[in-house]
């Protein structure tokens, strides 16, 4: 049942994905995939466990329908790798450079999977989230 799943989940997001040739998606080895709206080029400092990324974020689902907007989400402040959000996010902020907004189109065992969140998103939803990360304070208490 879950193969079945994933395999329509990943024609959903193919489909996506070949609907917008312009932009250059990037499949990767965790089973989703990203293109940069807006990459920062100059710096390479990521997000690392225990550094606390600054964010912002809005989710759509497949259809490109809001579900939940940027004012919904409110600015985000993450201790990477110690705190419990989405899957895909937790990944994915840590591709992310500062200043960058990076769209990620999440199937739903990265996302909410089978359970959704109880709100607004239902039983095994991909998603589409926008993430614009504004700053990383570096975890200076980390041991190399």
């Amino acid at each position: 049942r879950n193969i079945k799943l994933i395999a329509n989940e990943e024609a959903l997001i193919d489909s996506v994905i070949k609907n917008h040739p312009e932009r250059r998606y990037i499949a990767t080895t965790k089973g989703y995939w990203y293109y940069y709206e807006s990459e920062n080029t100059k710096d390479t400092l990521t997000p690392k466990r225990g550094d606390v990324a600054f964010f912002d974020y809005e989710i759509k689902d497949l259809k490109n329908r809001i579900i939940y907007t940027i004012a919904d989400t409110k600015p985000q402040v993450y201790y990477v790798d110690k705190e419990n959000i989405m899957m895909g996010l937790r990944d994915g902020i840590k591709l992310m450079k500062k200043g960058e907004t990076v769209t990620f189109l999440f199937p739903s065992h990265m996302a909410y999977g089978y359970h959704g969140d109880d709100k607004k998103i239902g039983t095994n939803e991909p998603l589409i989230c926008t993430v614009s990360l504004n700053d990383i304070k570096v975890d200076t208490q980390a041991k190399n």
